[in-house]
């Protein structure tokens, strides 16, 4: 059971999407208003695409939403917890979950993270944030396997100096949409 069987579904998500990339390229911050209003809309369109349904529903076809928003947001928790995104990339990303389902909010994720890497490497390619990247990760990593070797806490501390502040509903943005544009019915 798919949202995008509901045309207003696809829209929806990409002025959401839309309003939170600018949100984060003007702010760096994703308003939970946004994201808040986002799961509403998908939780309604949900309601409107089941009561258009014939056939029997299942506990999942009832859930589809709820469990697609948290299996969406659990794949970015990790980055979440090494610090490499911020709390509102887990949430917008729990969102873009509650539109896609349980069947395709994996590959938002998944397609999130290549966009990820892909704007990691454009950043990296500004002035002096790529050395400012490579002295990070060495003092990382370093700082890590001291810990590990005096048998201490591996969590990692959070970055003094970072080499850029990286706008992630842009991957978001582009990887969550790629996904769903490719599952698509027009596009088999």
């Amino acid at each position: 059971m798919s949202l995008l069987a509901l045309p207003i579904a696809l829209p929806a998500l990409v002025l959401l999407l839309a309003g939170a990339v600018i949100a984060d390229l003007r702010t760096r911050r994703i308003p939970n208003r946004l994201v808040l209003c986002g799961i509403a809309v998908a939780l309604t369109a949900h309601l409107l695409v089941l009561s258009n349904t014939q056939a029997p529903l299942s506990a999942t076809d009832i859930a589809a939403p709820l469990l697609g928003l948290v299996s969406a947001g659990a794949m970015l928790l990790p980055l979440y917890l090494l610090g490499a995104c911020g709390a509102g990339d887990v949430k917008l990303m729990a969102m873009v979950g509650a539109f896609a389902g349980p069947q395709l909010a994996p590959w938002c994720a998944l397609y999130t993270l290549i966009a990820g890497g892909v704007l990691s490497l454009v950043f990296m390619l500004r002035p002096g944030v790529a050395r400012q990247t490579l002295a990070n990760l060495t003092g990382v990593l370093l700082l890590w396997m001291q810990r590990r070797a005096a048998g201490g806490s591996l969590r990692l501390d959070p970055i003094e100096h970072s080499a850029a502040r990286m706008p992630y509903a842009l991957a978001i943005a582009g990887g969550s949409l790629v996904a769903l544009l490719r599952a698509a019915p027009w596009s088999t």
